[in-house]
């Protein structure tokens, strides 16, 4: 087996959703890949390592794979399949995976959060888009409304790490989504068809 750093990442992911990430060791994740922690530490510096970009497969998926957003019948509904697909992630990986990404970013930004590019300049467009149509009414400059779509999300997940819920935050991040867009009265319920 080749190793390299995905490989790495991936292995160690599995063995937190398993076991729990406190209840991992980076001698457990040698033992997984049947490799020494030398060779291991070529590849990455901690475990902290190993979740700081859970989000980036999941985003760099949804703008190779448009088809899901050109197959839908709104702009507004594009919206929603970008965050649904996010929130679908968070959930597969769970709060414990996230509260220990926001650690690691609370100690020193490690650029989990931060806008990446191509999902910003595609929900951008998205949103221009679902103005133009009336299926949004607040006319705000789109990149600020993708900003304060994003940031609002990551409070939402959050929240849902910090009270340690099993149930997820996607129901009330897509109220707020409805509220903070104005969303026409025509797509208000379109978010319960990704609930």
């Amino acid at each position: 087996m080749k190793i390299t750093k995905e490989k790495i990442s991936q292995t160690a992911v599995q063995l937190f959703l398993d076991k729990g990430y406190t209840n991992v060791t980076i001698q457990d994740i040698c033992n997984e890949l049947h490799i020494t922690k030398p060779t291991l530490y070529k590849y990455v510096n901690n475990k902290e390592e190993l979740i700081l970009d859970l989000y980036d497969s999941t985003i760099d998926h949804l703008v190779k794979d448009t088809y899901k957003l050109v197959d839908s019948d709104s702009h507004y509904q594009q919206l929603l399949i970008v965050f649904s697909t996010l929130i679908k992630d968070t959930k597969k990986y769970g709060y414990d995976l996230f509260s220990q990404m926001f650690i690691a970013n609370l100690k020193e930004n490690r650029h989990s959060f931060d806008m990446r590019d191509n999902l910003t300049k595609l929900c951008i467009i998205i949103i221009k888009k679902a103005q133009e149509q009336k299926e949004i009414h607040n006319l705000s400059n789109p990149e600020i409304l993708y900003q304060a779509l994003a940031h609002t999300f990551t409070g939402h997940e959050a929240l849902w790490c910090i009270k340690k819920e099993e149930k997820c935050f996607d129901e009330s991040f897509y109220l707020s989504m409805n509220a903070l867009l104005e969303v026409d009265s025509t797509y208000q319920d379109l978010y319960k068809e990704y609930l």
